[in-house]
């Protein structure tokens, strides 16, 4: 499944979590909420989730390690792309 739109919105405060991202699978899916953080190991894309008790769920992730490094290598490359301009 590829990935035929990105939008992303910059986090207004300088902290880890620098972008709240929107994609569009092969204008057939969207998916609202995915976060994108910064860590010390370079950047971690949240899958949007629910909180039930004290844990978090994911109500949307990828199914397998391939496919989440090609979302993360993407909405990477956008992120980038955005920032540069400014």
């Amino acid at each position: 499944m590829k990935i035929t739109d990105i939008k992303i919105r910059i986090a207004k405060e300088d902290t880890k979590l620098k972008a709240f991202v929107d994609i569009t699978l092969e204008n057939l899916l969207i998916i609202y909420g995915i976060k994108l953080i910064k860590s010390e190991k370079g950047f971690i894309v949240c899958m949007p989730s629910i909180k039930k008790g004290e844990k978090y769920l994911d109500t949307v992730h990828p199914a397998n390690a391939e496919f989440r490094k090609y979302l993360t290598d993407e909405i990477v490359t956008k992120y980038q792309e955005l920032v540069n301009k400014k």
